[in-house]
């Protein structure tokens, strides 16, 4: 007796999500592609049709799923645009996009078209090697020595980091004081045991050494596609 295979319909795209992968269609200077996706059944369907369109101009697709943790974009096969499957994912395709200097492509909130703004973001590396970027908000969860350059070395219990305009704000929490100043130039974080950093929303463990954390002098392209 012949068996019968039944085969479930392929997940039917958002209207953001149709929006994205057109919007990539019209697109024509990339050869790889990177995008960031969750593991939902929708999420998969966007990538496997962004990856259709991307073949077709001749490229290939970089899956960067899960997000790289701090420190880990290194590692992972630069690329000539980044897309973000979700809102919730823009701001780590947003980060990857900075450190590679290509344009990020995101879903966006508004009405019809493709919005092009420029997000500011500030550059961390590591003593010995080791760079990333932080484009939303880098967050410290555990003892930290930092210095502002300004005054001596200070302890936080807990230190965020925002890029700015202007350059970026650090908030420091110790205890029951909290402090917020604006940073033009630099910090410098000494971190003595492994502890956890959210990085654009992402959380992660991130080691022992010295990191230094400066604006960077060339904000990255956002391309919010609004469907």
């Amino acid at each position: 007796m012949a068996t019968t295979l039944l085969t479930r319909p392929a997940p039917q795209l958002r209207r953001d999500q149709r929006a994205l992968v057109e919007a990539i269609r019209r697109m024509t200077d990339f050869g790889a592609v990177a995008v960031l996706r969750g593991f939902d059944k929708t999420s998969r369907a966007t990538r496997d049709a962004i990856n259709e369109v991307v073949r077709e101009h001749g490229g290939h697709l970089i899956d960067l799923t899960p997000v790289p943790g701090l420190g880990e974009l290194g590692t992972v096969p630069a690329a000539d645009l980044v897309v973000a499957t979700s809102r919730a994912l823009a701001p780590a395709a947003e980060r990857c996009a900075a450190y590679w200097n290509v344009p990020a492509v995101v879903p966006g909130d508004g009405p019809g078209g493709l919005v092009r703004t420029r997000q500011p973001a500030v550059s961390v590396t590591r003593d010995g090697g080791g760079q990333d970027v932080v484009v939303r908000q880098l967050r410290l969860l555990g003892p930290v020595t930092w210095s502002d350059g300004t005054a001596p070395s200070r302890h936080a219990e807990e230190l965020v980091l925002k890029p700015t305009i202007e350059g970026m704000v650090v908030t420091a929490q110790y205890g029951e004081t909290s402090v917020t100043r604006p940073v033009a130039r630099l910090i410098e974080v000494e971190i003595t045991d492994e502890i956890v950093a959210e990085i654009d929303g992402h959380a992660g463990l991130v080691g022992a050494g010295r990191y230094e954390a400066r604006p960077t002098t060339r904000p990255v392209c956002r391309l919010a596609v609004n469907g």
